[in-house]
């Protein structure tokens, strides 16, 4: 009886051999899109097709194509080869996802690939991609220090890069290199449906700038720019769909000129706004405006202006820029504010930077990342704490840039010497719930005596938690001794945890 049931197996194996049938080609395109998606890579998915003709025509029409995405190092020559053939062979008219990651290695030439060589590649994802393109071009190989860049070429078509229109790209991001000029095609089109554009890299001209964002991307919410300005230029972008704006203009070796001079953003849905770059003047007019860090050199209320935004944000970071300070004022309340304190030694800088800060909004959240000497620590902290007696939550990172635990003496333009920073007179916490303090240079001692003018000034009963976490430098057999001695400090109902970081990862030490 088993006998009978397989004679017909064995007919049909046997009539497959006779045609040259394999068994793979008889499987459901479905079934072998699925397989071949899960190979993670297009050229995987090509060399498939030794297994089955019937594979070539399924790796043509796969809905992702992914190159680079962990595949092996190959010469440049061959990882382009493979990408061509790939797109050149491609015959669906949708394509949900098209990945192409060149490879950061250097030696095998990825970083001499002209821009000529990816224009028919956004060619075909103007064409075919119907939502997500990424490109990402290796990041130029630096030379040694001891040897200069090599001077620019001065024939700017080699690198003239177009971005035709993408009409049914969902999200873009597009990393590139500093010296290609991505330039916006004369014929015009819309990115109509895109809500997610990422540009690194690259140089273009604020007019393209302003013609992308404000009339070809009608849908966009997200949008990064990491770039330089071909010369000092107008950027405006006007947008009634953008939610979150990053804008940062950088420096080349072969452009000298890369300000903004004037900035203006008209964008009243924007929630999120990240600013880097030297500008000149500036106009936001976001009245949605949530979070806000600014890396700009400077913020001067005379020329660079919020209109229209509300006094209340949920974030603020302003960096570590001594001279950003006056954009605090402009608003009253903060949820989260963060602060980088780096400035020069002398009593009259140090004057500056307390009348400045005499005026703070209220914040819930109060980070502070210091880089003075030990001098300058506490009363610098102290009079920030004094302006923010509502914060909930204190977060100090103390980092030594300037020899913090060398100094064993007080000059005479020191922060110590000032009147108002020798006591912490008037400050009082009594909303104070968490404090954390990371170190990474200070000394046992140092880092004892600032927790414990903390602790004077916070209400024993409101205080929960106190967390430390420190660099593994201290001596192991005296850290017990120096957390019990800050556990003493310590009301008995708050929660006191040490936390010591090694290149062996985090461990919770008491």
């Amino acid at each position: 009886m088993d006998q009978d049931r397989d004679r017909p197996r064995r007919r049909r194996r046997r009539h497959r051999h006779r045609s040259g049938e394999d068994y793979i080609s008889g499987l459901p395109d479905e079934l072998l899109r699925s397989i071949l998606l899960r190979l993670g890579s297009a050229r995987a998915a090509a060399r498939t097709s030794v297994l089955s003709r019937h594979w070539r025509h399924v790796s043509a029409n796969l809905p992702e194509l992914v190159f680079g995405n962990g595949m092996p190092t190959a010469p440049a020559t061959s990882f382009l080869n493979v990408v061509d053939g790939a797109l050149a062979a491609y015959t669906a008219t949708n394509l949900e996802t098209l990945h192409i990651i060149v490879p950061t290695d250097g030696d095998n030439g990825f970083n001499g690939i002209p821009a000529r060589h990816v224009v028919p590649w956004l060619r075909f994802a103007a064409e075919r991609v119907a939502g997500e393109l990424v490109l990402l071009m290796p990041p130029v190989q630096r030379p040694p220090l001891h040897e200069p860049w090599p001077e620019p070429e001065v024939d700017w078509e080699e690198y003239v890069l177009e971005l035709p229109a993408c009409e049914r790209a969902e999200t873009i991001v597009l990393r590139l290199h500093h010296h290609w000029w991505l330039r916006l095609p004369p014929a015009g089109g819309v990115f109509t449906a895109l809500t997610s554009l990422t540009i690194l890299f690259a140089t273009m001209k604020g007019s393209e700038i302003t013609a992308l964002v404000s009339e070809r991307c009608p849908c966009l919410r997200n949008l990064r720019l990491c770039l330089t300005l071909v010369y000092a230029s107008d950027v405006s972008i006007r947008s009634d769909s953008l939610r979150s704006l990053s804008y940062s203009v950088t420096e080349t070796q072969w452009l000298e000129v890369m300000e903004t001079r004037r900035l203006e953003v008209v964008t009243p849905r924007l929630e999120n706004l990240f600013v880097r770059a030297h500008i000149d003047e500036a106009r936001f007019s976001v009245p949605k405006l949530q979070r806000v860090v600014w890396r700009a050199a400077a913020y001067n209320p005379q020329r660079h202006r919020f209109d229209g935004v509300g006094r209340r944000l949920r974030l603020l970071d302003l960096g570590e820029s001594f001279t950003v300070t006056p954009l605090m004022q402009e608003f009253n309340e903060v949820d989260e504010l963060i602060l980088g304190i780096s400035t020069p030694r002398g009593s009259g800088v140090h004057e500056i930077f307390f009348n400045e800060t005499n005026k703070m909004p209220k914040c819930k959240i109060l980070r502070i990342s210091l880089r003075w000497n030990k001098h300058g620590l506490a009363p610098v902290i102290l009079h920030l704490l004094r302006n923010c007696s509502s914060t909930k939550k204190l977060s100090v990172q103390l980092v030594d840039s300037c020899g913090y635990s060398s100094g064993k003496h007080c000059w005479s333009t020191s922060l110590c010497r000032l009147e108002e920073s020798r006591r912490a007179k008037g400050v009082a916490l009594n909303s104070l719930e968490q404090i954390e303090i990371t170190s990474h240079e200070s000394s046992q001692e140092e880092l004892l005596e600032f927790v414990e003018q903390l602790l004077s000034i916070c209400n024993a009963a409101v205080l929960k938690k106190l967390v430390i976490n420190y660099t593994a430098f201290f001596d192991p057999s005296r850290t017990k001794t120096v957390c019990k001695k800050m556990r003493r400090m310590c009301h008995p109902n708050t929660e006191l945890e040490v936390y010591e970081f090694s290149d062996g990862g985090c461990v919770r030490f008491y």
